[in-house]
Formats: C-alpha cells, structure tokens, sequence
C-alpha cells in the first residue's frame, strides 16, 4: 500500500513537471505567435477582404463591388498570358536551376581532400544580396556593351541582344540562378548525402554496381525527401517571381517576362488600384497554394 502511493506520489509530481515545463514552452512561443498573427496573418486577411471593394483611400474599404475585381481577373488576357509566363519560368528553372545543385553536391562529396573549400568556393556568392547580383548580371547581357557579347565575340561568335531576344531572355534570367540560387541548394543536397549510409556504397561498390546504378538506386532514393522539398520550394518561388524579373527586364521585351506577381505590383504602383492588385495576389496565393497541395500528395502516394 504504501509503495503504491509513492508511485502515484511520483506520477503526478511527474505529470506537473511536465504540464509546467508545457506551460513554460507556451508562454516563450506566445510573442512569436502573436507576432506571426499580427504581421503576417491580419494584413493577409485584410487584404483579402479589400477584394470585395474598389478601395477608396479616403474613405476605407472604399465601395463594395463582390466579386468583380476576380471576374476582372480571370478575363484579363495580360494576367492570364502572365500565369504561362511563371509556368514557363518554373519550366526553366527545372532544366538549369534544379539538378545542376543535385550533380555539384554527389560531385563534392566524392572530393576527399579539400571538400570545405569547394563548398565554401560554391556557397560564397549566395550570402552576397540578390537583387545586387542581380544588377550585376544585368550588365553582363547588355547587347551593347556587355561582358557576355565580348566574349562572343572573342571567339568568333556574333553578338546576340540577350535580354532584349525573347527566344534568349529566359535563359538570361535563370543562369544566374546556378551562382545565386545553387550554392544555397547545394549545400542542402550535401547536406542530406551525409545522412546516406556508407554501408551501402561499399556493399554495392563490391557488388560490382556502377556509378550510375548507384546514385539511381542509392543516392536519390536516400535523399528523395530533401529533392521533394526543394522542387516546392522552386515552384513557390516561380509563382512568386517578381524582383529578379523588375530588375532585368522590367516585364519586357514586349511583356514576354512579366510574371502575375509583377503584373500586379504595377498595377499597385502606377495605376493604384489597390484592390485589383491585391485581388491578383491572392488568386496567385491560391494558385501556388493548391499546385504545392497536389504535389506534395502526389509524391506521397508515390513513395
């Protein structure tokens, strides 16, 4: 009797330990929460609900008009044209921007000797600003006196007007994603390579298996969760492209970049029609909403 009081003793004094350990953990999340609530959720909310109005920046909402900034949305040829312009952009950034991260890292991590340096070699320009690479890389397809068509020209080939070529441009936008975006995803991917057990590289290098087998049957399979990541993040960020685009082109030539989130920003600044703008926001909030949805299930299923 008296042993089973001590451990009733005991359990609730655990039980209380932990429910005040709990509370503690709750009150230390409680200002990020409300911060969270505060500057990223009501402003979010709010917006959605200036969607229903044509706003009046002297008399808040403004008047109210239902649905008709979407109905105005989904018929606009320049908004549509411009959702096949960031599944375009998603398209290249597949091809040039997401398995080249993948081959650098399984490159690295076969290097015994100084992998830190080509590591920090690949990662350096990353931490640099974006939009001031960006400006660089501008400059460097400038058709008129560009770094890019100089070298062309060094080596007998005849300038191409890069930016200013819609059949060229959006490569000239995604290359830079191999400096800019691929030392951060490589440093990911090398990342998840250390989790790969070792064992059955030797397993499979004494069975004879090839490079190729290895890393189809090995490598990938092991690090399937880090690809899936960051293939959402790569169509997130197509459906949210906009600074990169601002700066390079601005939209053009002849709006063959201009991506919705562009689109709506100028419509913002040079039209100021607010509520239209944040109308287009939040279809593309839906749309990017719904493609990650779907996709992160399908993957699912497939595992």
């Amino acid at each position: 009797m008296k042993h089973s009081i001590e451990r009733n003793n005991k359990i609730k004094a655990t039980g209380s330990h932990a429910f005040r350990k709990e509370m503690i953990a709750v009150l230390l999340l409680l200002p990020a929460l409300v911060s969270i609530l505060l500057f990223k959720y009501f402003p979010m909310l709010l917006g959605f609900f200036e969607t229903f109005f044509q706003m009046n920046i002297i008399r808040l909402p403004g008047k109210f008009i239902g649905f008709d900034n979407y109905i105005r949305a989904l018929t606009d040829s320049q908004f549509l044209g411009a959702f096949f312009h960031n599944v375009k952009a998603f398209c290249y950034s597949l091809i040039m921007n997401f398995w080249v991260p993948i081959l650098l890292a399984m490159l690295i991590d076969e290097v015994r000797g100084g992998k830190t340096a080509f590591r920090l070699a690949y990662f350096i320009p990353a931490c640099a600003p974006m939009i001031a690479m960006t400006v660089l890389w501008k400059y460097f397809w400038q058709p008129d006196y560009g770094l890019a068509n100089y070298l062309m020209t060094t080596i007998g080939i005849s300038e191409q007007m890069w930016l200013n070529d819609p059949r060229l441009v959006y490569f000239c936008i995604h290359f830079p994603g191999l400096v800019i975006g691929g030392g951060m995803n490589m440093v990911i991917y090398l990342a998840a390579l250390q989790d790969v057990p070792r064992e059955l590289y030797e397993a499979a290098f004494v069975d004879g298996v090839g490079v190729f087998n290895r890393i189809r049957y090995i490598t990938l399979p092991c690090i399937k969760s880090t690809i899936v990541l960051l293939l959402s993040l790569s169509l997130i960020n197509a459906f949210n492209l906009m600074e990169n685009i601002m700066v390079l082109t601005g939209g053009g030539p002849a709006n063959s970049t201009q991506t919705m989130l562009l689109y709506a920003y100028q419509q913002a600044t040079n039209s100021m029609d607010y509520s239209y703008a944040m109308t287009m926001a939040t279809i593309i909030f839906a749309i990017t909403m719904t493609l990650t949805v779907v996709f992160n299930r399908i993957t699912r299923e497939k595992e």
